[in-house]
C-alpha cells in the first residue's frame, strides 16, 4: 500500500476519534452548540432538553424499561445534539429513535412497532384518533421508515460509539464497599436521575457525577460519610477534593437556579389568579350597587351593605387563591428548520412542518432511500421532510410523519 493510500484510510479514523469526544467546557455547551449557530438562544435549548428528556421517561415508563435504559436514551440524545442542530433535527423523532436504540444498547429491547406506537400516542396524547390513525397500515409505514431512517443518522452522528457510561453503577459499587445506610443510595441516586436530564453528564465523568450525588446525598441526610485513615469515600470514586468541588459547586448552581425558577413561575401564577379574582369582585360589586340604585332608601341601603359583605368575603378567597397552582401542561417546541421555534401543541395548524436535517453525508442507499421517504404530512400539522433542496446527497434529511409512532 503506498502512502498516499495509507494517508487516505487514516482521515476516517481521525474524524472517528474527533467524533468521540464527548466531554465539553461549559462555554463550548452555552455559546458554541450548533442550535446556537442557528440562531436558538441557550434558554430555548434548555427548554428543548428539558422536552426531550420528559418525552423519554414517559416513554420509558409506558414501555416498562429499566431506568438505566431511559438514561442511557437520555445520553444519546445530548450527545447527538452537541453534533447536530434543534433548529433541523425534531427533537421528538430523535427521542423516539435514542429510545429505541437505547433498549438495544442496555440489552432490554423493544418492538419497534411498540416504540413506534407508544411514542405516537404520547405526541399526540390530546388527539383521541391518534391510537386509531397509528395502527393504519399506510400510516404506521411512514412513521417506520421515519424511524428506521432517525436511527442511521442518530448512529452516523455519534460516530456508531456505543460505549455509554452511566454513573449508576459506580454509585452502587461505592454504596456496597463503604458498607453505606441503604437510604443514602436512594436519595444518591435521584441525584443521579435530576442530573442526566442538565448538561452536566456532558461536562463530567460519571464518577464525578457520582461522588458529587453521594456528598449532596450525605448533607440532605445528614449523613457523615467515612472520612478514617484507608475508608476516605471520596478515594472510592477515584476522584481528587479539588474535583469534588468543583462539581458539588455546579450541582448547588443547578438546585438554585431550579428553585428561583420555581419561585418565579409561582408569582407569575399569584399575580394572575389575584388579577383575575379582583376583576370578579369588582364586577360582583358594581352588579351589586346598581341593583340597589333601582331599589328606595331603605333597599339600597341593605343591598348596598350586602354588596360589602360579599367583596369582604371575595377579599378571603383572593388571598388564597393566588397560591392555586395551574394544572396546564407546557406545549411541545418543534423548529421549523428556519431557526426560529414555533409552538406546536396536539391541535397544531395543518400546513405547520418540521423536519429532521443531517450534515452527515450519504451513500448510494442512502440516496434511493431519500426517494421512497416523500414528505410526510401528520394529522398534527407536523411534516418529514427527507429530499435536499439542491439535488445531491450532502444532507440527509427526515421529519416527523403524518401518523403518530407508538413506541
Amino acid at each position: 500500500m503506498d502512502s498516499t493510500c495509507a494517508a487516505s484510510m487514516c482521515l476516517p479514523e481521525q474524524l472517528h476519534s474527533s467524533m468521540r469526544k464527548w466531554y465539553f467546557s461549559q462555554e463550548e455547551i452555552e455559546n458554541h452548540s450548533p442550535a446556537r449557530k442557528d440562531g436558538i438562544d441557550l434558554g430555548r435549548e434548555e427548554q428543548l432538553r428539558k422536552s426531550y428528556c420528559s418525552f423519554l421517561q414517559e416513554l420509558g415508563m409506558k414501555l416498562k424499561v429499566p431506568q438505566v435504559a431511559i438514561a442511557c436514551a437520555m445520553m444519546l440524545c445530548h450527545r447527538f445534539y452537541m453534533r447536530q442542530s434543534h433548529a433541523k433535527n425534531d427533537w421528538q423523532a430523535i427521542a423516539t429513535v435514542s429510545t429505541f436504540l437505547a433498549c438495544k444498547i442496555e440489552e432490554t429491547p423493544r418492538l419497534l412497532r411498540d416504540v413506534i406506537v407508544v411514542g405516537y400516542e404520547i405526541i399526540y396524547k390530546r388527539d383521541p384518533s391518534a391510537p386509531g390513525r397509528i395502527r393504519q397500515r399506510e400510516v404506521y409505514d411512514k412513521q417506520k421508515e421515519l424511524i428506521l431512517t432517525g436511527e442511521r443518522l442518530l448512529l452516523a452522528t455519534i460516530a456508531f460509539d456505543l460505549d455509554v457510561e452511566l454513573p449508576y453503577k459506580p454509585l452502587v459499587a461505592a454504596v456496597k464497599r463503604l458498607e453505606i445506610f441503604p437510604n443514602l443510595l436512594k436519595v444518591a441516586w435521584n441525584f443521579v436521575n435530576d442530573w442526566l436530564r442538565t448538561t452536566m453528564c456532558l461536562q463530567y465523568k460519571p464518577h464525578y457525577i457520582a461522588a458529587g450525588s453521594m456528598c449532596l446525598a450525605a448533607k440532605f441526610q445528614k449523613v457523615k460519610l467515612p472520612m478514617e485513615k484507608g475508608k476516605v469515600w471520596w478515594l472510592e470514586f477515584d476522584i481528587s477534593p479539588k474535583q469534588l468541588q468543583e462539581v458539588t459547586q455546579q450541582m448547588v448552581r443547578l438546585l438554585e437556579q431550579d428553585k428561583r425558577r420555581a419561585l418565579s413561575s409561582r408569582h407569575e401564577r399569584a399575580s394572575q389568579s389575584a388579577s383575575l379574582a379582583g376583576n370578579t369582585m369588582t364586577q360582583s360589586c358594581t352588579s351589586s350597587a346598581s341593583a340597589g340604585t333601582q331599589s328606595g332608601a331603605g333597599a339600597e341601603s341593605s343591598k348596598v351593605s350586602k354588596s360589602m359583605d360579599n367583596c369582604a368575603s371575595q377579599d378571603c378567597v383572593k388571598e388564597v387563591f393566588p397560591h392555586q397552582k395551574s394544572d396546564d401542561g407546557a406545549s411541545g417546541v418543534v423548529e421549523d428548520g428556519s431557526g426560529t421555534g414555533q409552538p406546536r401543541t396536539e391541535e397544531s395548524d395543518q400546513n405547520q412542518s418540521f423536519k429532521i436535517v443531517s450534515s452527515v453525508a450519504c451513500d448510494n442507499k442512502q440516496a434511493s432511500a431519500k426517494e421512497s421517504l416523500p414528505s410526510q404530512t401528520s394529522d398534527s400539522g407536523a411534516s418529514t421532510v427527507v429530499d435536499n433542496a439542491e439535488g445531491d446527497c450532502d444532507e440527509l434529511r427526515t421529519g416527523i410523519s403524518s401518523s403518530k409512532p407508538k413506541y
